[in-house]
């Protein structure tokens, strides 16, 4: 069995759920990106939205700054993360689940073992929008709901487009989640894949 289970996907797309189902049959801890990267904010100091409600952070950045600004955030704690499959990923470690939309397909050649399984989670058309307009938790604080929907779902959207083009551009594992499509189904597909393994 690998040590190191990668599930990466956009958010919204049903990761930590499915994540903890799996480390719940594997017995395996599970992490998230964002918990590194709680830590690498508070190490470092950068702050995306520099001391913004997350709510106007969202409905007043240029939908490019927003991509720009994940990108950028994301190069910089990758190293942390790069660092911390490597570890785990040693024969005398323990073994791990790691999910995030922190992680990219395109990371795996700075991947130093053989011993990391990965997948992405694909959101099929209409789902980010179908889920985050469901999540009024999410945005019924915002002064501009509408454009907060628009702006987060435009950075959501790319990023899955994104990863789509780099999972097939190298042939990794991924798997298209639908409306239909529950956790528990997510979680028997990354288990078909992960025992089919040669």
């Amino acid at each position: 069995m690998e040590k190191v289970i990668l599930i990466g996907g956009s958010p919204m797309i049903g990761k930590s759920t499915a994540s903890i189902l799996l480390a719940s049959k594997l017995l395996y801890p599970c992490i998230s990106t964002d918990d590194i990267g709680t830590i690498f904010q508070a190490t470092s100091g950068f702050e995306p939205m520099k001391g913004q409600f997350y709510l106007d952070y969202y409905a007043n950045t240029d939908k490019q700054k927003l991509i720009a600004d994940m990108v950028e955030y994301h190069k910089m704690y990758e190293p942390a993360i790069l660092s911390l499959v490597n570890a785990h990923s040693a024969p005398w470690s323990s073994p791990i689940i790691m999910e995030g939309y922190a992680l990219y397909p395109s990371q795996l050649s700075m991947i130093n073992s053989d011993r990391v399984f990965s997948i992405w989670l694909i959101a099929d058309d209409g789902l980010l929008e179908k889920r985050l307009a469901n999540d009024e938790a999410f945005y019924q604080a915002a002064k501009e709901p509408e454009k907060v929907i628009e702006n987060y779902l435009h950075r959501s959207k790319w990023y899955n487009e994104e990863v789509y083009k780099q999972c097939k551009g190298n042939n990794h594992n991924h798997i298209i989640v639908r409306e239909e499509t529950t956790a528990n189904e997510i979680v028997e597909g990354i288990l078909e894949l992960l025992y089919s393994q040669p």
